[in-house]
């Protein structure tokens, strides 16, 4: 866990200075739950279950637009079948950094998409002998596109589902499999600081 800090410390501090600079912003922490998987044209694995947990500030642009930077711990992962046939299960771990624009079409549904990149911290492998570090097998970074819907409701809390669909591949010195991170995810949030009045932040028709 201390190795965690050093790169999720730069992005933390910028994300709070965001907030704090724009008009009619918060701060926010989230955390959900998902199914991830890798896949790609020459193989699909198997869905596993993911999990994320970060903060988020979202900036208002405009009456119905929302710009919202993050910094997510991520686990992602995926199950395969090995050259024996046996069952196992890759678990990577990532610290992420999206960038999401939020377009409303209500008082509180809003669509939104963007792009994240990402730094790997850790990559696992289960199977029934055990467990093996994967790292340097994987590559360690990612870019991935993020589409989704969210509510942003007026005491605060804020629901979002979301589609994670990475464009680099995830193993490194691959030259047959490319796989990708593929994620269906949903979190719940709470924005617990509001640098303006939450009824203008709201007021949206």
């Amino acid at each position: 866990m201390v190795r965690l800090i050093p790169p999720l410390l730069p992005a933390f501090f910028a994300l709070i200075s965001m907030a704090a600079s724009a008009q009619r912003s918060g701060l926010g922490l989230k955390a959900g739950l998902g199914a991830a998987h890798t896949r790609s044209g020459a193989m699909n694995g198997r869905y596993t279950s993911g999990a994320t947990v970060g903060l988020y500030a979202p900036l208002l642009a405009a009456p119905r637009f929302e710009l919202q930077p993050e910094v997510l711990l991520t686990a992602l992962g995926s199950g395969y079948a090995g050259s024996e046939g046996e069952r196992l299960m890759v678990r990577s771990v990532y610290v992420q950094v999206p960038l999401m624009a939020k377009v409303y079409v209500g008082s509180t549904l809003n669509l939104q998409g963007g792009l994240l990149a990402a730094k790997l911290i850790n990559a696992t492998q289960y199977t029934d002998k055990g467990e093996q570090d994967v790292t340097s097998g994987h590559r360690p970074d990612e870019i991935a596109l993020l589409l989704g819907a969210g509510l942003d409701l007026p005491s605060g809390l804020d629901l979002t589902f979301r589609y994670h669909n990475g464009l680099t591949p995830v193993l490194a010195n691959d030259n047959v499999l490319f796989p990708r991170n593929q994620a269906l995810l949903m979190s719940v949030g709470y924005r617990m600081l509001a640098f303006k009045a939450p009824s203008t932040q709201r007021r949206r028709r």
